[in-house]
C-alpha cells in the first residue's frame, strides 16, 4: 500500500513531459532558494532531514508542474532540449519501478545534497545552484544512473537560464507583491 505522497509522486513522475519541465525547473529552483537563502544560511551539522527537505521540494515541483505554466521560460539551447528529454525519460523510468523507484531516487539525492551543503557552507548561492543541478541530474540519470554529457551541460544551462531570468526581474506569481491598498 502506498501513502498519498508516494501515489502523488508516482503520478507526477509518470505525467512529466517536456512541456511541463519549465514549471518543474522554476518551482524547484524557487523552493531550494527559499529554503537555503530565505532566512540565512543553514547551519551545520547537515542531516538527512536537510536532504529529505530537498527531496520533498523535488517531488512537490514534479507534482505541481502540471498546474503551473511560467509566463517566461529561458530560451532552450540544444543541450537544454536534450536535458529536458532526459529528465522526462528518467522520471518515467523511476515511476515504472513504483515505490522502489521513489526510494531509489531519494537515496541517490540525499547524499548529494548533504555533500553540497557541507562543501559550500559559506555560499548558499553555490549550494542552491549545485543542489538544483544534482536534483535534476538524479532524475535524468534514471534508475541505471546513466547520463550523457549533453544532458549534464543542459541541466547547468537550465539553471543559468533561470538565474538570468530571475536576475532580470522575472518573478513567479507567488513571489509577486501586490501594491499596498490592493
Amino acid at each position: 500500500m502506498t501513502d498519498q505522497w508516494q501515489h502523488d509522486s508516482l503520478n507526477g513522475l509518470s505525467a512529466l513531459s517536456v512541456d511541463t519541465m519549465p514549471a518543474v525547473e522554476v518551482l524547484l529552483l524557487d523552493d531550494i532558494a527559499a529554503y537555503l537563502m530565505g532566512s540565512g544560511p543553514l547551519q551545520p551539522p547537515y542531516t538527512v532531514e536537510h536532504g529529505s527537505r530537498i527531496v520533498s521540494g523535488l517531488f512537490g515541483a514534479i507534482v505541481n508542474a502540471a498546474s503551473f505554466t511560467p509566463a517566461q521560460v529561458p530560451a532552450p539551447t540544444s543541450e537544454i532540449k536534450i536535458a529536458r528529454e532526459q529528465v522526462v525519460r528518467g522520471a518515467h523510468d523511476f515511476a515504472g519501478r513504483g515505490v522502489d523507484g521513489i526510494g531509489h531516487l531519494t537515496n541517490r539525492l540525499i547524499p548529494a545534497v548533504l555533500g553540497e551543503l557541507e562543501t559550500y557552507q559559506a555560499s548558499p548561492e553555490k549550494q542552491t545552484c549545485l543542489i538544483f543541478y544534482y536534483a535534476l541530474l538524479a532524475v535524468a540519470s534514471g534508475p541505471r544512473n546513466l547520463l550523457d554529457d549533453e544532458s549534464a551541460i543542459g541541466v547547468m544551462q537550465i539553471f543559468e537560464g533561470w538565474d538570468q531570468a530571475l536576475g532580470q526581474g522575472y518573478r513567479p506569481p507567488w513571489r509577486q507583491s501586490t501594491p499596498s491598498g490592493a
